[in-house]
């Protein structure tokens, strides 16, 4: 019945929302649905949006909230070009990885002047029964490119009551901005002066040794090549509800000749294990300076790759163990690649696939971690 209703009304549908006229209405109902989806039990409102084509999904992340997981990801219209000049943040839930319920939007853009424009990645935490969800934000254009972090509660992980405090951006003391890798016709369009104040995909982590909160995120440097700035931030904090207090960089990769090696660091994860702390990123290869990449062009560096780095403190520098690569990362076709551990304590790793917008939300890329450094194994091809 949904395949059908979906063929009926798509024609249509289609015709009238890539009328220029009528993108904004478009957009304006497309989330209306998706919002009151879980309240409309006679039809799958996000089902029949994906069969329509006019939804496209990226950049998972996941809670583990006893036997259940809680799945966010941003969604955006696909008649919006390029695709990430919009995004809201929507949810489901599983507890077997196979079957998801939606749970509607969680997120979307307000009125507040430094959250008007789009939604962008984040990370969600449970703790005293509320959930805090960590998220990163920019206003309309031409402002699109000056992010910032915010932190939204809710007692059930549907309803979101977000901070009215003024969110966590760039200091211009340690960080600022980097020249945006973008066309000039884009340039005019969202970043007039050509900058890109990188401050997005926060992940918050509570240090059970400094009995701290730490918040990692996304970031340019204050300071370095114009181009490759990209930096992971931190700031911390006694209270997960903040205020948090911007420190330096927790990670500035550099070339040998003390040259910034990434545009941008993206999809930021921390993890304590052997007694060690592992950060995790991933990083568009065309966005890599080229100087380092020709270090490595013999490994499996690709899109998919994912970054390591460790420390035994957080107040030493963090290094890569070897390779900053994850062995088989680069094989897995994924993006914005994060690792779980499962209720049996099995670790594996999830992600989106770029070249269709799909996820991989399920057990297949298992992550062999008995060693210093994780190894994720990629299945055979049929």
């Amino acid at each position: 019945m949904l395949r059908k209703i979906a063929r009926r009304v798509k024609l249509v549908t289609l015709d009238f929302i890539l009328n220029p006229i009528t993108l904004d209405v478009s957009e304006k109902l497309l989330y209306w649905l998706l919002e009151k989806a879980p309240h409309i039990t006679a039809i799958n409102i996000y089902a029949l949006v994906k069969n329509l084509g006019i939804l496209r999904i990226w950049d998972p992340w996941i809670l583990r909230d006893g036997s259940e997981y809680k799945l966010f990801f941003l969604a955006g219209p696909k008649f919006k070009k390029p695709f990430w000049i919009k995004g809201i943040i929507l949810s489901a839930t599983s507890s077997d990885f196979e079957e998801w319920t939606f749970q509607g939007l969680a997120l979307k853009p307000d009125e507040c002047e430094w959250s008007n424009g789009r939604m962008l990645a984040g990370s969600c935490y449970k703790e005293n029964d509320n959930f805090y969800l960590f998220y990163s934000s920019s206003p309309k254009p031409p402002n699109l490119f000056l992010e910032s972090i915010s932190i939204a509660m809710s007692k059930d992980c549907l309803d979101w009551q977000k901070y009215s405090t003024p969110p966590l951006t760039s200091d211009n003391k340690f960080y600022g901005t980097s020249k945006a890798t973008i066309s000039l016709e884009e340039q005019q369009r969202f970043s007039p002066n050509g900058l890109h104040q990188q401050f997005r995909d926060p992940y918050i982590f509570k240090c059970n040794v400094t009995n701290q909160y730490l918040l990692i995120f996304s970031a340019a440097s204050a300071n370095g090549h114009p181009f490759f700035r990209g930096c992971i931030g931190q700031a911390t904090s006694r209270s997960i509800e903040g205020p948090y207090t911007l420190l330096e960089p927790l990670l500035y990769p550099v070339t040998e000749d003390n040259e910034g090696i990434f545009y941008e660091v993206e999809r930021t994860q921390i993890i304590f294990k052997h007694n060690k702390y592992y950060l995790f990123f991933s990083s568009w290869v065309s966005s890599i300076n080229a100087k380092w990449i020709s270090n490595y062009k013999e490994f499996d560096l690709s899109h998919s790759s994912v970054y390591c780095y460790v420390a035994d403190t957080l107040e030493e520098p963090f290094i890569p163990l070897g390779i900053p690569i994850v062995p088989g990362s680069g094989r897995t076709g994924l993006y914005g690649t994060n690792f779980l551990q499962d209720e049996e304590g099995n670790w594996f790793a999830y992600g989106w696939y770029p070249e269709n917008f799909t996820f991989e939300i399920s057990r297949k890329f298992r992550v062999i971690w008995d060693g210093e450094i994780p190894k994720i194994l990629v299945p055979d091809k049929d």
